[in-house]
């Protein structure tokens, strides 16, 4: 571990916690985020703060990019102060943003010219409703070699760690998990939507229709979605609020991991219609009842 450093850059809430866990274990980490709050935080437990992604990288050898998407991943890894500036022969970098394996694979031959690896990580965490430390489950795409001199690293962080085969391979996995699990909850919540519409149309009461369904057929669906006995109509509104979508116009404005699903199905000529009708419905403009109701409950401050 002596000889292992590591600079880790984008302590949000996935890179934070990643951070402290290896600071916690032991090793030397130097970090960097444009939110003086996280290193701090991450100082508390050892960590060495950095002044730019470069000063992280230039006393490093292995240098972790866990930031939002592939805009920002450019304005650490090329920006000014950014890591390429600091980065010497047999340095490794290792991809954790939430992008396309495309890019890690542009990357990774971009730094063949310097002599620098290239791992992507993909991180997903199965433990969402819990928050458990180190239960991480981690992607891992690019040369073996270098996934095993950082193998120690991703013990450190992860419990749950997968050598998948060529760069790109790590993103591309997470895109395959992320989409499937975001799809079918997002088909899961506007079923459920779309048949209690279709109950509160014909006069039936909310909190009656969710009772019958939890002693009954609809009672998995119910438990994947997190409900318990005994919510009332305000809870089991907030609990249900349409989902955001590209046609509602709600979607956060960078470009997330369903995107970049898309565009490695594109790119492989595979169809995809379910997945792009739901990304395309805009459920806040169809299911009328629910949403009167909705609205006139969820605006009642009494």
């Amino acid at each position: 571990m002596s000889d292992i450093r590591i600079g880790f850059i984008g302590l949000g809430n996935m890179g934070g916690p990643m951070a402290k866990s290896l600071a916690e274990k032991g090793f030397t980490l130097t970090v960097y985020d444009l939110s003086n709050e996280a290193i701090k935080e991450t100082e508390s437990v050892g960590a060495i703060a950095a002044k730019s992604s470069r000063e992280a990288a230039e006393t490093s050898n292995i240098i972790f990019s866990m930031v939002r998407d592939v805009p920002q991943t450019d304005e650490v890894i090329f920006g000014k102060d950014g890591v390429w500036e600091g980065l010497t022969e047999g340095k490794t970098i290792v991809i954790s943003s939430s992008i396309g394996p495309a890019y890690c694979r542009k990357l990774y031959e971009k730094a063949k010219e310097r002599r620098v690896r290239v791992i992507d990580c993909g991180v997903s965490d199965p433990t969402v409703f819990r928050h458990e430390p180190g239960a991480l489950t981690l992607m891992i795409g690019g040369d073996e070699d270098a996934a095993r001199q950082c193998w120690p690293v991703f013990e450190a962080m992860g419990k749950n760690i997968f050598y998948l085969g060529k760069i790109g391979n790590g993103q591309a996995y997470k895109l395959i998990n992320n989409m499937s699990a975001k799809h079918i909850g997002t088909v899961e919540r506007l079923c459920l939507i779309e048949c209690l519409n279709l109950g509160l149309k014909v006069g039936l009461d909310l909190r009656k229709m969710i009772d019958v369904m939890s002693v009954s057929a609809g009672a998995r669906i119910l438990q994947n979605m997190g409900f318990k006995a005994g919510l009332d109509e305000k809870q089991i509104l907030e609990m249900l609020r349409i989902p955001a979508t590209r046609a509602s116009g709600e979607r956060i404005n960078h470009k997330d991991e369903l995107d970049y699903g898309m565009e490695m199905a594109n790119e492989e000529g595979v169809e995809m219609p379910v997945c792009r009708f739901i990304d395309d419905l805009d459920a806040s403009s169809v299911y009328d009842g629910y949403l009167s109701l909705q609205n006139d409950v969820l605006s009642d401050k009494g």
